[in-house]
């Protein structure tokens, strides 16, 4: 059985919210309240209370992500959006700023994907 995709949009709520210099412009100029977007295929949502992680590659910017760590906006709000259309679920968790002092963390990975050890995964 096929695991539903869950787009999350983390959002800040209101554009004049703290940190609205960082945000990104969209496309005709204008400023996005958005603050992040992941896919999740867990079947898990985000709760009331939880922080908004952050990620980077602290060695290398842009080149993928190497640590993470608790950001500043806290999900004050959760809206979840279903289409009888598709298995795609819209949440849309609305922020609010709270900063706090925390420290990057080492991501754990786990073993490179070969063509070997995709074989053993098929056979």
């Amino acid at each position: 059985m096929a695991t539903n995709e869950t787009w999350i949009i983390y959002r800040a709520d209101g554009l004049s919210a703290p940190g609205w210099e960082e945000r990104k412009l969209l496309p005709a100029g204008g400023l996005t309240s958005i603050l992040a977007e992941e896919h999740d295929y867990s079947d898990s949502m985000p709760g009331v209370g939880e922080r908004v992680r952050e990620y980077a590659n602290l060695a290398d910017p842009g080149n993928g992500v190497t640590h993470g760590k608790d950001g500043d906006w806290v999900v004050a709000e959760v809206q979840q959006f279903n289409s009888p259309d598709t298995d795609v679920t819209i949440v849309v968790c609305v922020c609010s700023y709270q900063p706090i002092e925390a420290q990057w963390q080492e991501l754990r990975r786990g073993a490179p994907i070969t063509a070997e050890s995709l074989a053993a995964v098929t056979t």
